[in-house]
């Protein structure tokens, strides 16, 4: 008997729906601008994580991320 294909756990995606992350929060914004760790362009937003990044280039940086796994795990079109 072959064995029974495993099913994909459900994963949770990189971006919410509608692909905009919620900066609304004063944490997210400081005084100092740094470079951009995408871009290199000065930002004074920081991620979740409290690194310089533009809000912009976290969420394409999410997009790309969500897309490989999509491409990798067989749910979406090969690259």
């Amino acid at each position: 008997m072959p064995p029974r294909r495993r099913e994909p756990a459900g994963r949770k995606p990189a971006l919410p729906p509608g692909g905009l992350l919620d900066w609304s929060d004063d944490w997210h914004f400081d005084p100092e601008a740094l470079p951009c760790r995408h871009c290199g362009a000065p930002t004074h937003l920081r991620d979740s994580r409290g690194i310089a990044a533009d809000k912009v280039c976290a969420e394409a940086e999410l997009a790309e991320i969500d897309r490989i796994v999509r491409v990798y795990s067989g749910d979406g079109p090969p690259c």
